[in-house]
């Protein structure tokens, strides 16, 4: 049985291709917003000259926040072998740029990961993106690129499914969106890349993490950003391998494409793998 979106009070119904041309054209597409706390730490940490005793008192002020940051700061990737206990102990021993990826990954949680309607699917595109995150990082140090925005280019790669899915859930009430939950899925995924970039944007994060995202599957088509783009697209199909484990592995004699564009050897690309199970366990202790 097909599960569908339906208003039961609804006038008139509304076809997917209606709603996707409104969602499109910004009608009733309102994106995820920042909390104020974290939107003023993101410009903050963004300054060169900011320093840890100008973001302590600021992440305080958000309850919440700090307490999800000391536990994923205490998580397996940022555990430094001693357990933090404040916001004070975690800034000094992970430093700006750490705290602004956690923070960033907080809002993505709590802010675009969760859509009651579709739980299953969103959780998974959480865990594949949490899992790109972190191999697009891996790559970055191996490639002596920008580590911190590897992390955001991979964590943010998929946003654009879930903002969809709540999207598409919200137009059930307000329009009487007809469409199976198939057709739902469908068209989140062929249209969740320009959403995702839409959001970058929109939270100021990097004109650069943005384009890395729009040409994730294309990335020798990037204006500026082809190595990034590259990057992410490597990590992506690292992520498939190790939350897929029953897919169909590349053949030794077919190596990713990507590991040529970005000077991979393959000693470099096998240390990278070596990090699999690692960044598995703290997925699954982040969800």
């Amino acid at each position: 049985m097909r599960a569908t979106l339906r208003q039961k009070s609804a006038v008139q119904s509304e076809s997917l291709d209606n709603a996707m041309l409104a969602l499109q054209g910004g009608e009733n597409c309102e994106l995820p917003v920042l909390p104020e706390v974290v939107a003023q730490l993101l410009k903050l940490t963004s300054d060169v000259d900011c320093n840890i005793s100008d973001v302590v008192p600021l992440i305080k002020r958000d309850q919440s926040l700090t307490s999800h940051l000391l536990r994923i700061a205490n998580s397996l990737r940022y555990n430094t072998g001693v357990t933090v206990s404040s916001v004070q102990q975690a800034a000094a021993r992970l430093g700006l740029l750490a705290i602004r990826e956690i923070v960033v990954l907080i809002s993505c949680k709590c802010r675009v990961f969760d859509v009651p309607e579709f739980e299953s699917h969103v959780r998974q595109s959480f865990r594949h993106s949490l899992a790109t995150a972190a191999f697009a990082q891996e790559i970055a140090r191996v490639r002596r690129m920008n580590v911190e925005e590897a992390f955001l280019t991979g964590l943010l790669h998929d946003v654009g499914r879930p903002i969809l899915f709540q999207a598409l859930a919200d137009r059930r009430q307000s329009h009487g969106l007809l469409a199976t939950e198939a057709e739902v899925l469908q068209v989140a995924g062929e249209h969740r890349i320009s959403f995702a970039a839409k959001l970058i944007l929109q939270w100021e994060l990097s004109e650069r993490v943005a384009e890395a995202v729009q040409y994730q599957l294309s990335p020798l088509e990037a204006p500026a950003c082809a190595l990034q783009a590259a990057s992410l697209n490597l990590a992506m199909d690292l992520a498939n391998g190790i939350l897929n484990p029953n897919a169909t592995p590349r053949a030794d004699d077919e190596p990713h494409p990507m590991l040529e564009v970005l000077s991979i050897y393959p000693e470099q690309f096998a240390a990278i793998q070596k990090n699999s199970n690692q960044i598995l366990e703290w997925v699954d202790s982040t969800i």
